[in-house]
């Protein structure tokens, strides 16, 4: 069966307008993050001025269901990178960067112009010159009713051949990316990583590692490209095993709160960084599942990571988290040192666990 298509123009100015009113939304959940660099953007807009060719753009088209004359949403699917270069130049967010001086017609004073725009925001240029950008052209095919494998299909066919990560590839492929980017929406994620990671869904794929440490043999886990990405793409995650690792979650950021208010940034930090939140996530939910207090596994924490801690099994941790941590090898090395430090710990503190359960 064909794909619903259509297309449609719109204006430089026209789709300015349409992102500033939620129209345009370059949040489409296969989309990457914003990565042109000033020199590109600029390029961009020489291209316009200069009438080079500029590739079609293509959307997925939702309707509000309202019935009304522009209920229409067009999430973007090809074209994130030059529709916000355009929006954000023309509501002069960024500069020119240095380009070759322009020849144009100028409407205004009927004949042609020779400018160096470089280092010129919108509202610098001549009037002319901006009358003419706000009319520049953007073909858009657009797409309705399409299926979520309809969606995953086009995206990799649209970026064929272009420069996107492997991990943005295996997300786009990834046959539970809402299930991923919804629990990767969890208050955790918000506080553990940047805007930008969180733009280009480090968050999903710190899920999915932390899913498959709690499901897996840890003999059996590697974290290495070839090893998880083709599980990423197959990985399904049930109702049970989100509110499973909700509370897991919840209890990390309560850790988490009691390290900072015992002072200890440090530790807290270790928490938040990525190896050591996966390695411990087994743990974190063993402490959960047996009522261990957020407060008694925050000591357990300050215990395991003081800097004065110079044990032959925190050592053998540390340097697993320092070579090769993706590979299987160094994923059960630290399962195996956290294991006996965790085992030691509470065996040594089991009347005060016994207290803060009851």
């Amino acid at each position: 069966m064909s794909l619903e298509k259509a297309s449609i123009v719109w204006s430089a100015k026209q789709l300015s307008g349409m992102v500033k009113n939620g129209k345009i939304n370059f949040e489409h959940i296969i989309q990457r993050s914003l990565v042109w660099e000033r020199a590109r953007k600029s390029a961009l807009i020489e291209s316009m001025i200069l009438g080079y060719p500029i590739p079609a753009v293509f959307a997925k088209r939702m309707d509000d269901g309202s019935g009304k004359r522009g209920s229409n949403t067009y999430y973007i699917m090809d074209g994130k990178q030059r529709l916000s270069t355009v929006k954000e130049f023309l509501n002069d967010e960024f500069a020119l960067s240095k380009l070759q001086p322009i020849t144009y017609f100028d409407t205004d004073e009927d004949k042609e112009i020779k400018l160096d725009i470089s280092g010129m925001k919108f509202s610098e240029l001549p009037d002319g010159l901006k009358d003419f950008l706000n009319t520049v052209t953007f073909s858009v095919t657009y797409f309705d009713n399409l299926t979520k494998e309809e969606e995953k299909e086009l995206f990799k066919r649209l970026n064929a051949g272009k420069p996107l990560s492997t991990k943005s590839r295996t997300l786009a492929s990834a046959r539970d990316i809402e299930g991923l980017l919804d629990l990767g929406s969890h208050k955790l994620f918000e506080e553990m990583l940047s805007d930008k990671a969180r733009q280009n869904k480090n968050q999903a794929v710190i899920v999915a590692k932390i899913l498959t440490m709690l499901n897996n043999e840890v003999e059996d886990i590697s974290f290495a490209s070839k090893d998880f990405n083709p599980q990423i793409e197959t990985m399904e995650i049930s109702d049970g095993e989100k509110l499973d690792l909700i509370r897991v979650l919840n209890y990390i950021v309560n850790v988490h709160d009691e390290l900072k208010e015992n002072k200890e940034k440090d530790v807290a930090k270790k928490l938040y960084t990525e190896t050591h939140l996966v390695s411990l996530v087994p743990y974190i939910k063993q402490s959960v599942d047996n009522g261990i207090s957020e407060a008694m596994f925050a000591d357990f924490l300050i215990d395991f990571f003081k800097t004065e801690n110079d044990s032959d099994v925190y050592a053998e941790y540390m340097e697993a988290c320092s070579n090769a941590i993706a590979r299987n090898a160094s994923i059960v090395a630290r399962h195996k040192t956290l294991e006996k430090s965790y085992g030691k710990f509470f065996q040594e503190n089991s009347e005060n666990v016994l207290t803060t359960t009851l």
